[in-house]
């Protein structure tokens, strides 16, 4: 929004620190994106919030600096209102207009050419001149914040009905354009058919010209909603329309007619005039809402220490009415303040105005934190030694939806959020099992069956005093197959034991107690997980229900263990990697197809052949030709490898001839040349 410094001096005064306003309205929230120098004026350019529509006229930032500046805001002088009828209005309907008015004024003269001093003005901010009235209606929105309209009263056909459009009715826009209308768009219209779409722009075939000498003028409160979705619809944004889908002052409504009159009898004495006004209650949820809070919040939320005198005055200022009363201080939000609801509210405007730079620094405390050594280094070690067992980790929210925990957890145990950002993340989790399933269910739903996934982080239950419990978790699921498809080992789908040999390989010192006790697994697959005596996880298959709920129909294991309960093995015994070179040999062999593959490798290696270190099948070949229906080639690699010193073929060649002795004796394989 483009402001006049002249213009806004009218309402304040002397300003002495022009070099310094900028700063001042940058720090009170409206932020200033450009000055722009003149001869003599200064075009201020303010790049204003959503929430600020009060501060869309001089007047409203005016209001805001006068209590930096401890200036008494000079008001413009109005008409006061007369003649008041019940004619030129059918009808409001209040889900539109809460408070819609209308000044009719008879034997006009709109051929008058617009003042210098109002002509300059609106050029300056940016907006066009168009006839006198316009002019005046255009000056008066900018210097006090109510958008208005202008009816020619000739042009109108019966009373004015503010109401929704009827489905494909049309309006001939002033901007030139046809636009076809919908039953949720709210127009005002006469006999024949909508004459404005309220709050966003007129019909050409009521607009005002210069021979008009009678209008109607209409200055009302719209509900926001209702002009965003117009404007939204129609791709218009007019100057009402920006102020209008902010919030006006419900209140300004009169008080704008009155300063039309005003201004108009000092170029053109108004002969005959009359107006009417139609209020619906409540008019807006804000008005004459009262806050009360106690003067030590301030100190208690900002930190400092902030004289009561300065929080009266500055609120005073703003037009809250403080009144303090036994130390409690009491405020009524102003009608031009749609967002003042709270306590804090009101709180952040002392703020704003009493400067953040002028708040003192207040150092953090210092953090002693004394955990075992063990246990805060144990996120690292569980994320590794999951890894290497083929888990993934994963990361989900530790709020849920509404009654998803209602299957296996009582409301005495359940943490509801009290303010949720969405009926979705309305529960804190008391244990992981949701999470999980549900990104199971995401991997199984995208083809992606196997499912080794795990997660550590906390979960949330009230204990019997009502205390919030909080522990940390490291909790896990396991579903599908062992192994990808390949030659060495027989893919099988995975089960609890499984799940089972993966814990007791990370966690040897664990046993598994059977138990009919946990509510979300079955009943015919679940375990206590137990650490000397003391239980420190559960583990089993999720139940019927609970996979229901997440349409999961294939086969899953889940476990949980309890982070701070665990005691780790600080005894790790590392073995030292060989300096030496290893040697590398193919064996290839002809034996029966009855033979498997992990029968050969699982002989080989149990037999611990001298320098050995590791064994697989590279190749298996069948061959019909060659080796018959009963027989198949397989190539075995086999690596070599001492600690101590560098190995010679002859060390290498000895045990390839025991291996061999010992897979002809086995096997009866037959050594292929």
């Amino acid at each position: 929004m483009k402001i006049s410094l002249n213009w806004l001096k009218e309402f304040l005064g002397n300003i002495k620190d022009n070099d310094q306003l900028s700063a001042r309205l940058t720090s009170i929230g409206l932020e200033v994106d450009s000055v722009t120098k003149l001869k003599k004026d200064s075009i201020i350019d303010i790049d204003m919030t959503p929430n600020r529509a009060d501060c869309l006229s001089v007047m409203g930032i005016a209001r805001d600096l006068s209590a930096v500046y401890k200036k008494k805001v000079s008001i413009p002088k109005i008409s006061k209102l007369s003649n008041k009828t019940k004619s030129h209005v059918k009808g409001v309907n209040k889900k539109i207009s809460t408070a819609y008015s209308i000044l009719v004024i008879e034997d006009f003269d709109n051929s008058l050419t617009t003042p210098k001093n109002i002509t300059d003005k609106l050029e300056l901010c940016g907006i066009s001149q168009i006839n006198f009235i316009v002019d005046i209606l255009n000056y008066v929105m900018l210097e006090i914040g109510q958008p208005m309209h202008v009816f020619d009263k000739d042009k109108l056909h019966g009373d004015l009905d503010v109401r929704f459009a009827k489905k494909g009715e049309k309006i001939n826009a002033l901007d030139g354009n046809e636009y076809v209308l919908s039953v949720d768009i709210p127009v005002i219209s006469d006999d024949d058919g909508p004459q404005a779409i309220a709050g966003v722009i007129g019909s050409c075939n009521s607009s005002v010209e210069r021979d008009t000498s009678s209008i109607i003028i209409e200055s009302a409160f719209f509900t926001q909603n209702l002009i965003r979705k117009s404007a939204k619809k129609f791709r218009l944004q007019t100057e009402s329309s920006y102020r209008f889908e902010r919030g006006v002052d419900p209140r300004l409504n009169n008080h704008a007619l009155g300063r039309v009159i005003y201004i108009v009898n000092q170029y053109s004495k108004i002969k005959k005039y009359s107006y009417n006004s139609v209020v619906s209650k409540p008019t807006a949820q804000h008005l004459d809402k009262l806050i009360k809070m106690d003067m030590n919040h301030f100190e208690r939320i900002l930190g400092d220490k902030i004289p009561n005198k300065f929080i009266i005055n500055t609120l005073s200022f703003l037009g809250f009415n403080p009144v303090i009363i036994k130390n409690k201080l009491q405020v009524s939000v102003p009608s031009h303040r749609f967002d003042i609801s709270i306590a804090e509210d009101v709180i952040e405007e002392v703020a704003r105005v009493y400067g953040y730079n002028n708040f003192s620094e207040i150092p953090l405390p210092p953090i002693n934190l004394s955990t075992n050594n063990i246990l805060r280094n144990s996120t690292n070690i569980f994320l590794d030694l999951l890894s290497s067992r083929g888990y993934s980790e994963v990361i989900t929210f530790s709020f849920l939806p509404k009654d998803s925990q209602k299957l296996f957890l009582s409301n005495k145990s359940k943490i509801d959020v009290l303010n949720p950002i969405s009926e979705d993340k309305s529960e804190m989790r008391a244990n992981m099992i949701s999470g999980l399933l549900k990104t199971a269910k995401h991997n199984i739903s995208r083809q992606n069956s196997d499912i080794k996934i795990f997660e550590i982080g906390k979960t949330y239950k009230k204990h019997k005093d009502k205390s919030i419990l909080e522990e940390n978790v490291l909790a896990g699921i396991v579903s599908g197959v062992n192994y990808p498809h390949n030659l060495k080992q027989l893919q099988r789908k995975l089960d609890f034991f499984d799940l089972k040999g993966d814990l007791m390989s990370i966690f040897p010192n664990l046993s598994f107690n059977e138990s009919e006790n946990i509510s979300y697994l079955s009943n015919s697959c679940q375990a206590v997980i137990v650490q000397g005596k003391k239980a420190v996880g559960l583990c089993g298959e999720p139940s019927l229900n609970l996979c229901r709920q997440f349409n999961i129909k294939n086969k899953i294991f889940y476990f949980e263990i309890y982070i701070d309960l665990l005691k780790l093995n600080q005894k790790v015994t590392y073995k030292p990697i060989s300096i030496y070179p290893k040697i590398c040999r193919d064996l290839t062999i002809l034996v029966s197809n009855k033979v498997s593959c992990d029968d050969i490798i699982n002989s080989i290696e149990r037999k611990s052949f001298n320098y050995m270190i590791n064994s697989r099948i590279s190749d298996i070949f069948y061959n019909e030709k060659d080796f018959g229906n009963e027989r198949k080639s397989m190539t075995l690699e086999l690596s070599f490898q001492d600690n101590s010193r560098t190995l010679q073929d002859e060390d290498v060649n000895e045990q390839i001839s025991k291996i061999i002795g010992f897979l002809e004796k086995e096997f009866n394989a037959v050594i292929r040349k």
